[in-house]
């Protein structure tokens, strides 16, 4: 009798310790102790405080899902890293059966707009498919693409669901965000990713497909898949990055803001000297102290 007791108590027990936070997706079955962060965390703090301008930045590892950022809740201009929501929410939208890939949208005179993409080389009166114009929103970043699909969307409705899921710097007129934001965008990208619905892996594979690579990718070891989605403000020069990187032991999601930097040239050495910090962390971390 005292044997089937132990027995039911060891049961409840493991059924308690498996229902606790962060059980529900596949990211979030963490199934491995994590490393001691701490030392990590501290190395980053004290090289960004160090630097002229300001940054942020947040990262999850995905095999243990410990967390951690600095200045992680910042107001920063999201610049284009607001296309990875949106492409989300359009997506989301469409395996609900509330919006169709192949919904043929048209280029208006209204939606031109410089910078990053292809379309503003077309003619106004050009017709796109809805998944068209959303893998050229991510792979090319294209500007043109971009204002179609939030048309087509409506900006509110977009920025209701990054509120609905846990953003915490998101306004109706203004284009800001923050690292965790970002973070969280991206998590809920790779959740969607292997949710089993149908499309769901296309954002994903458009953000692994993206032509620019040149900030968070770019010092990690060649082969090593990377999904990211970079921003740009000149005005207040701001470059940002949000990236999921496919390490080999140690997958994770990692996000670098910045504002009032000196430019793109001192900014990209930053931004590759904290990428390679933390991606060998991740290879081999430090053993904990005892």
């Amino acid at each position: 009798m005292r044997f089937k007791k132990i027995v039911f108590l060891t049961i409840i027990i493991a059924l308690v310790l498996g229902s606790g936070p962060g059980q529900s997706g596949p990211f979030k079955k963490y199934i491995d102790p994590p490393p001691d962060y701490s030392s990590l965390q501290e190395q980053i703090a004290r090289y960004l405080e160090s630097q002229p301008g300001t940054y942020g930045l947040y990262f999850i590892d995905l095999k243990s899902g410990t967390e951690f950022g600095y200045n992680s809740t910042m107001s920063f201009h999201a610049a284009s890293t607001f296309k990875l929501p949106m492409n989300l929410y359009l997506y989301l939208m469409a395996s609900r059966g509330r919006l169709s890939l192949d919904e043929q949208l048209t280029y208006e005179e209204r939606h031109l707009e410089g910078g990053t993409g292809k379309l503003k080389n077309d003619p106004p009166g050009s017709v796109y498919s809805v998944q068209q114009l959303a893998r050229y929103s991510i792979v090319y970043s294209d500007n043109v693409a971009t204002n179609i699909l939030l048309e087509r969307l409506g900006k509110k409705n977009v920025k209701d669901f990054m509120r609905s899921l846990g953003g915490k710097v998101v306004d109706d007129e203004k284009n800001i965000t923050c690292p965790y934001d970002l973070a969280l965008y991206m998590r809920e990208t790779l959740e969607f990713s292997r949710s089993g619905k149908a499309n769901a892996g296309l954002l994903l594979n458009d953000l692994f497909n993206a032509e620019y690579k040149d900030r968070i990718p770019a010092p990690l070891p060649a082969g090593i898949p990377t999904a990211n989605k970079i921003g740009t403000w000149p005005p207040t020069n701001t470059y940002n990055d949000v990236a999921y990187v496919k390490h080999p032991q140690r997958p994770y999601i990692l996000v670098m803001t910045s504002k009032e930097t000196p430019g793109y040239g001192e900014t990209l050495p930053v931004f590759h000297h904290i990428s390679k910090m933390v991606y060998d962390f991740q290879t081999k971390p430090p053993p904990k102290q005892q």
